[in-house]
């Protein structure tokens, strides 16, 4: 889902499949075996995630066409929507999902109210209001933002439904969030049946992610400070602990409440971070002595205590303890400026679609101004939504080809219940089977959800042949058109962002020194690591020496801001002598004041704190010494083009 390719004018055929392979496939000719393996070869649980899936989705179905609901097909893309491989996500999505429902339906009701015959007001209010969905849902995280983002197409389905009868609009809104509660309910549900044994796997889960994560450091470590570990290894091992971090939420939802296994889970992570930075400057401290050479060098002692601290909270995720109030919290990095752009791309979305409507008299327009804001609204959390379009689209035409089969062969001869559950079963089970595989999963992505919408089954009749196709043509005209908005309008590039990302770590950087920043160690390392981790994901298309260059330079960064932060604290440390603090504290103005050019004058003031250690207590000599070392680091550190 994170590759992509802008498609030109290639042949339609050739060795690697053309531009059809492409568009159907993906990508090269490969085996079919091999291209079909999430299919044929699934394993027990993807198996159990497809069958868990679909039978609630068809469940919701049944039970929205036994209430004589009047769109029945939105209760199962509810599900589809909601529906995650682990039940910590499912309900973490699930409540803001309806927290973002039904403050959606109360928006949709208030547009309508406002503006019941000025329809350039109202889509203008509207465009405003989902570029503003769009935007929080950016800058924000995690499925709080897809409560966001909830809000914003829910209020767009509800207001546009409402369009041709805007005296009705209560009840269409009161329908659409029966649909969407209905759909929570009935996944929540099979969730709960097919894992009757929550907690303890919640919990063997999180112990085996963070024990694996412990043991890849320890090798990492290892070979870091013997000069064996590169940046791609380095980049690898970060990217693995972040994705660990976004996984604790669910697991501790899964574990239940009054427990801080999230906590001591995260702090365990954040340690394993400071461990990496401390062995980066540890092996420039060492390899002088060890230049040319690749063997096993002994660990410092220093690092031994942040591995016994991640030890510690590891055990108390096991063994948790009663009356344990223990509270650690990660931070990643905001990303303001993408969320404008987010949001003004929406915006300005919502509005040509507005305009194209509006100049061709189109009579399934509304409907395709609702696909635009859901389609939006489902991208608009993505970390690069031109990438994430292009298998969005693919599954969107692969979804038209199977609802067009079944709405005009299979649906009309189903006479019961039973006969809909098995026809609808096959389909949605092999979509839930292509969800659990990364290379498969964005075509699912639209081909599960949408596939019911499409088909439109119904109690006492069955879309016509005009009203499929405009109701399909509908659809894939709007994935198409946010598709190409998102690469014309203030599109995502992943060197801009790297740029931006850049200046970024050194105004920060910069401002570590102050004696008025509160920012931590591990806020720092935190955020420095999700940012880079992020472009990782998305710098495929970068040359790979420009790509090794960006990190060794963030990696740099991260491990100088980690020692700039000792030396602030330590400049604030009362038992050292003033003289040491105030040598401390020039060096960290100068810092603020030029940012890595000061490590020039880290030499000279290593120097100074080793003088003031004759003659003071133990514990005073053993701060200056570490604070010596880091300045040392810092030297070390210093390449003629940081950060440049």
């Amino acid at each position: 889902m994170r590759r992509d390719t802008i498609m030109t004018g290639q042949s339609m055929v050739g060795p690697d499949g053309g531009l059809l392979g492409r568009l159907f496939f993906g990508g090269p000719r490969t085996s079919w075996r091999s291209k079909l393996s999430w299919l044929l070869e699934p394993s027990a649980m993807d198996v159990i995630f497809a069958v868990r899936s679909s039978l609630a989705a068809v469940l919701s179905l049944l039970i929205a066409m036994g209430m004589e609901l009047d769109s029945p097909q939105w209760a199962p893309l509810t599900v589809w929507v909601v529906a995650q491989s682990s039940r910590g996500e499912s309900l973490s999505k699930a409540r803001w999902r309806i927290a973002g429902t039904v403050l959606g339906c109360c928006i949709g009701v208030a547009l309508i109210a406002a503006f019941p015959q000025a329809s350039a007001l109202f889509f203008c209010c509207l465009a405003v209001w989902i570029g503003l969905c769009c935007g929080g849902a950016t800058f924000l995280e995690s499925y709080r933002a897809y409560g966001l983002v909830l809000t914003g197409f829910t209020s767009a389905i509800v207001a546009t439904g409402a369009i041709a009868q805007p005296d009705e609009v209560f009840d269409i809104a009161i329908a659409r969030g029966t649909y969407i509660i209905l759909g929570v309910v009935c996944e929540a549900l099979l969730a709960v049946l097919f894992m009757p044994t929550l907690q303890t796997q919640a919990r063997k889960r999180l112990l085996d992610r963070l024990n694996g994560a412990f043991q890849t450091v320890r090798h990492v470590v290892s070979d870091l400070v013997s000069g064996r570990a590169d940046a791609q290894t380095q980049g690898q091992v970060l990217t693995d602990l972040m994705a660990a971090n976004a996984r604790i939420e669910f697991d501790a939802l899964e574990m239940g409440p009054r427990t801080h296994a999230a906590d001591h889970a995260h702090a365990a992570l954040a340690a394993m971070i400071m461990v990496l930075a401390r062995a980066r400057g540890m092996a420039l401290l060492l390899e002088p002595k060890n230049e040319g050479a690749q063997a096993d060098v002994p660990l410092p002692a220093s690092l031994y205590a942040d591995y016994d601290i991640a030890r510690q909270h590891i055990e108390a995720c096991a063994h948790p303890k009663r009356g344990d109030r223990f509270r650690f919290k990660m931070t990643s990095r905001r990303h303001a400026l993408e969320a404008v752009e987010n949001g003004i791309r929406s915006c300005a979305g919502i509005l040509a679609g507005w305009l194209v409507w509006e100049v061709t008299g189109w009579p399934a327009g509304a409907g395709f101004i609702s696909f635009v804001a859901l389609v939006y609204g489902l991208l608009a959390t993505r970390e690069n939504p031109i990438v994430a379009s292009t298998p969005f689209l693919k599954g969107a035409l692969w979804c038209a080809f199977a609802a067009a089969i079944y709405a005009f062969w299979i649906m009309p001869a189903v006479t019961a219940p039973e006969v809909l559950i098995v026809m609808l079963m096959i389909v949605m089970t092999i979509g839930g089977l292509a969800a659990r595989k990364p290379a498969t999963a964005g075509y699912a992505f639209s081909f599960n959800m949408f596939l019911p919408v499409l088909i439109g089954p119904g109690n006492q009749s069955r879309f016509s042949e005009e009203a499929f196709f405009n109701n399909a043509m509908a659809f894939l005209v709007a994935v198409t058109f946010v598709g190409w908005t998102y690469r014309l309008v203030l599109p995502f590039r992943v060197d801009s962002h790297m740029r931006r990302t850049a200046r970024w770590v050194e105004r920060r950087l910069k401002a570590l020194g102050a004696p008025g920043s509160r920012v931590t160690v591990h806020q720092w390392l935190a955020e420095s690591a999700s940012s880079l981790v992020r472009i990782l994901r998305n710098a495929q298309g970068v040359p790979q020496p420009v790509r090794l260059a960006y990190m060794q330079t963030q990696f740099r960064a991260m491990t100088m801001g980690m020692h700039i932060v000792f030396l602030r604290d330590v400049a604030k440390d009362p038992v050292l002598p003033l003289s040491a603090r105030r040598g401390i504290q020039v060096f960290l103005r100068k810092w603020v004041q030029t940012g890595t050019d000061a490590t020039a004058w880290a030499g000279m003031t290593e120097g100074w704190l080793l003088r003031q250690m004759h003659g003071k207590p133990f514990e005073v000599q053993e701060t200056l010494q570490k604070a010596a070392i880091s300045l040392r680091i810092l030297a070390a550190e210093r390449p003629e083009d940081v950060l440049s």
